[in-house]
């Protein structure tokens, strides 16, 4: 073959080339138009054998299914373990310098900079307590105010009286600068599962406009690690994995979804060894440790943009992993200031 007839057959086997991300196929440099976002408590990938191995251990798990994972340094300028909202805030906000006050509410959150291009941004939170939920900046004066500004917002827990609230059956209320609570909810638990909740709202809240981000924020399955209920948190953990597929799904039916999960504190857990061990987890765990947070925190990601998200950075970069791609028309940002 003549070297005009090779070079020609080189390019078009150049441009038949399938791109893929962890044996996946995977369009680069899409910009994403829907995010989903999980923010996990405690988790970390280690903590899926509580799922894998009540089973076969085969089956995969729509955790493992994410195309790319990353960790990050759980730590900010003031703090080496930082708890998970504070580590959610940075998350959120692309800062370093979270101080767990009011002064928090000074900062920009990622809903504030997006909006311009089109985003609304909900809130579905799940076992938060009255420090760990967003809706703490309501005590924050103007600022707060500020900060949760046109966020759709709906909460896993008991409102109070005269609050509005929704049920997973039914039609969901999607109202910007409000707080909507599940009324399955009491004080101690919810008659509704988290994937039951996440479904309803999704469905209402992607209405509302065809850009959005919907951050779902789970702090219940740190709390039933603290407490050592390890069958509640293998129930919960099971629970979110359904959210997470039913995430998954439609990222594969629409190029435009990124699907993100971030964690925070994430724990240790001394877990059993082989055999009858893990059948005996649950029922004696007395002398099962959940160690202290670790240094490092968890990213999986898939759809759009999730080739940002692989490798090993700070807590704070999350943000602008988000926003940052290709130049195109649409969500970008230039710089982001850490330290503002």
């Amino acid at each position: 073959m003549k070297w005009p007839g090779l070079l020609l057959m080189m390019l078009l086997m150049g441009c038949a080339q399938v791109t893929s991300l962890n044996l996946t196929k995977h369009q680069f440099g899409v910009q994403p138009t829907k995010i989903i976002w999980f923010q996990v408590a405690g988790l970390d990938e280690e903590q899926m054998a509580l799922l894998r191995f009540q089973q076969s251990g085969e089956k995969r798990t729509a955790l493992e299914r994410n195309i790319c994972i990353g960790k990050t340094w759980g730590y900010n300028l003031y703090q080496l373990r930082n708890p998970a909202e504070a580590s959610f805030l940075s998350q959120m906000t692309g800062k370093k310098n979270i101080k767990h006050s009011c002064a928090d509410a000074e900062i920009r959150p990622i809903w504030n900079y997006i909006a311009a291009n089109g985003y609304n941004t909900g809130i579905l939170e799940s076992g938060a307590n009255k420090t760990q939920s967003l809706s703490s900046f309501n005590q924050c004066g103007e600022a707060g105010l500020v900060f949760l500004s046109s966020l759709y917002y709906w909460s896993r827990s008991e409102g109070q009286s005269g609050a509005q609230t929704f049920h997973y059956s039914e039609e969901v209320p999607a109202n910007p600068n409000q707080i909507v609570y599940d009324r399955t909810c009491g004080s101690k638990s919810c008659g509704s599962s988290i994937t039951e909740d996440f479904k309803a709202v999704y469905q209402s809240f992607r209405k509302v406009s065809s850009k959005h981000i919907l951050i779902i924020r789970d702090f219940s399955y740190l709390a039933a690690l603290e407490n050592k209920e390890f069958q509640k948190a293998r129930e919960i953990l099971a629970d979110l994995d359904r959210s997470y597929a039913e995430a998954l799904k439609l990222s594969e039916q629409n190029s435009d979804y990124l699907i993100l999960l971030t964690t925070g504190e994430a724990r240790y857990i001394d877990m059993p060894d082989q055999g009858k061990n893990w059948y005996e987890f649950e029922k004696d765990s007395k002398h099962i440790q959940v160690k202290r947070t670790k240094l490092m925190n968890t990213v999986m990601a898939s759809g759009a943009r999730a080739e940002n998200f692989c490798g090993m950075y700070e807590e704070a970069q999350v943000f602008e992993r988000i926003l940052s791609g290709p130049k195109q028309q649409g969500l970008e940002l230039k710089i982001i200031n850490p330290f503002k």
